[in-house]
């Protein structure tokens, strides 16, 4: 089933009446092209209209000059400029430059790799709106895949994920799982291990399954050789912070600040990492969670699910951190993410049921001792949806993915 992608249309064309360029940032593989043409299909509706002049690097546009060329189809009234692919031409920005001193016209652009274009943009002067697209959330995983909201429905998105071309098999499938393990081999050579002449590729995917193992943790760069040294791999520091860099750059990876609660401060000695797409964070874990013992099978759901309520703040606009509570110099716990948008925060702290009893009630106290007035969200509790007799407001994982009010 195909979904248009409202939320994203909506806010393309919103951020286009005030940048001159909008980027559609983000993972290869998530829908940015496709989103782009529903975008040129909206402006065409528009009234007055609007001449849509869509183009596509690869069709032989390969510098400034040929898209200068291309350029004269916009003509004299209102217009906009649609260019996928554009991380491929060369002198992008002096050609963007002198089409908006031209023409009365907005930029929409994205691309296979768009890290490039974002750091372009934000090194410009021109008014500009970057867009980071998402794969799909559990509510359009549902809908693409015609399913009804059950727990069975909510473990396969949390293994699967929400890339598109993840999706074209039946899910829980062996040819799904081989398809997403081809696709994540596919993705890590084209977008890591050739732009950036990777020359121990093996590297490239002990790290990533280090991360997918660890992912929502405190992870230091240290911890990191370390695993990689039992395994009998090497690498220095540097080239160490590069590879994770690298993954960054290729948006397979976020990096996250951990922050002491108490003095406001980041925390220099590890970040928590986590995947931007679920399939992919599985394909480089320890195996299928469904074929491991019971008690991995509860660890892999949890870190799975941390990752998947992460992606859906990032995708409701919020800045993300990880919060630490200690006492002294002890360590007591950590807040799972402190989001922050629009000058409001928030605490939200997971809480499956999967853990035992004494590590929720653990995470709730850690909640309760934070003593702002900012909202405080408990996820996951064995409490009922709704707000507790100590202000914590509970919700469960499957209503939050489901867009649940934060």
């Amino acid at each position: 089933m195909q979904i248009i992608r409202e939320k994203y249309i909506k806010k393309a064309l919103e951020k286009g009446k005030t940048s001159t360029i909008v980027l559609l940032d983000g993972l290869r593989g998530a829908g940015k092209s496709q989103l782009l043409g529903e975008i040129g299909n909206r402006l065409k509706q528009q009234r007055p209209p609007v001449r849509v002049l869509s183009l596509n690097a690869l069709t032989g546009i390969k510098n400034d000059r040929h898209l200068l060329e291309q350029a004269r189809g916009l003509g004299a009234g209102i217009s906009a400029l649609l260019i996928d692919n554009a991380e491929y031409i060369e002198d992008l920005y002096t050609a963007l430059h002198a089409i908006l001193k031209t023409y009365n016209t907005r930029i929409f652009l994205t691309g296979q790799r768009t890290s490039g274009l974002e750091k372009m943009i934000r090194n410009s002067s021109l008014p500009q709106s970057i867009i980071p697209v998402l794969p799909f959330s559990y509510k359009e995983f549902l809908l693409h895949q015609e399913l009804r909201e059950n727990h069975a429905a909510f473990l396969s998105y949390l293994s699967i994920g929400g890339l598109p071309q993840s999706l074209l098999l039946p899910v829980n499938t062996k040819e799904s799982k081989e398809l997403r393990k081809l696709i994540a081999d596919s993705f890590i050579l084209e977008n890591i291990i050739e732009p950036y002449a990777i020359r121990n590729p093996i590297l490239i995917r002990r790290i990533l399954e280090k991360i997918a193992k660890t992912s929502g943790d405190q992870v230091s760069f240290r911890s990191i050789k370390e695993s990689l040294e039992t395994r009998e791999q090497s690498i220095s520091n540097q080239s160490l912070i590069d590879y994770l860099n690298f993954c960054s750059e290729a948006k397979l990876l976020y990096k996250i600040p951990i922050v002491d609660i108490k003095t406001k401060k980041i925390i220099e000695a590890g970040y928590a990492w986590y995947f931007s797409d679920l399939g992919m964070r599985n394909t480089f874990s320890a195996g299928n969670y469904y074929r491991l013992p019971f008690h991995l099978q509860k660890t892999e759901n949890e870190k799975a699910l941390e990752n998947a309520v992460f992606l859906s703040l990032i995708d409701k606009g919020y800045t993300i951190s990880k919060g630490r509570i200690t006492k002294g110099s002890s360590f007591i716990e950590y807040i799972t993410f402190i989001a922050e948008r629009e000058g409001k925060k928030i605490y939200i702290q997971l809480s499956p049921l999967s853990q035992n009893l004494q590590s929720q009630i653990q995470k709730k106290e850690a909640l309760l001792s934070i003593k702002d007035a900012w909202p405080k969200y408990l996820v996951g509790s064995e409490e009922e949806d709704g707000l507790t007799k100590e202000g914590l407001q509970v919700i469960s994982e499957r209503s939050l993915l489901l867009d649940g009010g934060i």
